[in-house]
This record gives C-alpha cells, sequence and structure tokens, in this order.
C-alpha cells in the first residue's frame, strides 16, 4: 500500500490461492502453471499494486532478468492481460458469484 496515512489490518485483505493440484513433480504443465498465474494475476488487480510491484514480482518468479522476462514471456504476459480482464468482465456480469 502506497499511502500517506498509517497502515492498518482492515487495510489488507486475505486471499487463499487453491492447492488443489498441489503435487510433487519434476516440471508442472505450462497450461496449469499459465492458468494459476491468471487466477493470481486476476486476484491482484484490485490491490494496489503498482507497474514496479508486478515487474519485480515477474522477476522474481522468472528468476530472471526483467529484460529477458518482457522479450521471452510477452505472448504469455499479453494472455495473461486478456484473461484478467475477462474475468473482470464476468465479475462485473455476475458479481462475486464466480
Amino acid at each position: 500500500l502506497h499511502t500517506d496515512k498509517p497502515v492498518t489490518a482492515s487495510d489488507f485483505r486475505l486471499s487463499l490461492i487453491d492447492l488443489h493440484r498441489a503435487q510433487t513433480r519434476s516440471q508442472t504443465p505450462r497450461r496449469w502453471r499459465d492458468k494459476d498465474l491468471a487466477g493470481l494475476y486476476f486476484s491482484a488487480l484490485e490491490i494496489g499494486l503498482t507497474r514496479g510491484d508486478r515487474l519485480r514480482f515477474l522477476r522474481y518468479y522468472f528468476q530472471r532478468p526483467l529484460r529477458e522476462i518482457l522479450r521471452d514471456e510477452s505472448s504469455l504476459l499479453a494472455w495473461l492481460q486478456r484473461k484478467a480482464e475477462k474475468l473482470q468482465a464476468r465479475k462485473l456480469r455476475y458479481g462475486d458469484a464466480l
């Protein structure tokens, strides 16, 4: 949160990530990874993250230089944006009954 007032517990909203597919694997299928990233991105849309916050997440998540990520994962990042916009539109239509 980037405000001038003191931050209190009521300023935060807790989100839970569904781990029903949590498994021990040598590699997670890309489709699962991408779907989970889209859900995480959608969940974080309204919590006040800055562009810098999102870029820091990408750098930490992919463990590569940001320049490489933005170049190599551009189609994934565009897909995540479109998917989040679709989920947002659905939420506006149906409310919290997603």
